[in-house]
């Protein structure tokens, strides 16, 4: 089974009958690969939009996060990581680096904190790491490898013949959700997981 709950810390976790609890972004991630970065995951989850820093108020940047990661191109060095907080002085920083403009979330989509609050939960950054972290947390003791790690979670998750909606389940998915998905797939699907 699988049950995904908020946590006292406002973030969404996922915990499993064998592993106990992950971030549910961690889980996402293992999913699929087009789940892999914080800023795949933003963008399922928030509008994002784009701003000039020339000619911007630094105050109303500060506390905006930003949507990928933010590297100085002369120095080859991340300024900031997608999904963190523009903080008091980096707008000079980005500027001195040469940046034009910054995608970040408007200020009104962050009012909802638990996708941004799990990502910072969230120690992996790729599909992978994932695979590997969950992989760690079912067989622990087991030399990590990402092939065993990558058959292990389809096993558990998507596996048909072991791991069954049902038709009543998928039904009322699809109605929750709005989701066109023929009854006879029965399996989870990624898109259910963010749903």
């Amino acid at each position: 089974w699988i049950e995904i709950p908020v946590t006292k810390r406002a973030s969404v976790a996922i915990r499993n009958d064998q592993g106990g609890k992950i971030p549910a972004t961690t889980f996402l991630r293992a999913c699929s690969p087009e789940f892999s970065t914080n800023e795949d995951i933003i963008r399922v989850f928030y509008e994002t939009a784009e701003v000039k820093l020339s000619g911007a108020d630094e105050e109303q940047l500060i506390g905006r996060v930003v949507v990928k990661d933010i590297v100085d191109p002369t120095k080859n060095e991340k300024i900031l990581a997608g999904g963190q907080r523009i903080a008091k002085g980096m707008l000079k920083i980005m500027e001195e680096a040469g940046l034009k403009t910054v995608e970040i979330i408007p200020k009104s989509a962050t009012e909802d904190n638990l996708i941004l609050n799990t990502l910072e939960e969230d120690d992996t950054h790729s599909h992978e790491e994932a695979l590997l972290k969950i992989y760690g947390r079912l067989r622990p003791g087991n030399p990590p490898q990402i092939d065993k790690a990558r058959a292990l979670f389809h096993e558990k998750f998507f596996d048909p013949a072991r791991s069954r909606l049902g038709r009543v389940a998928r039904f009322r998915l699809n109605r929750k959700f709005g989701l066109d998905i023929p009854e006879t797939e029965q399996t989870l699907l990624p898109r259910d997981i963010v749903n």
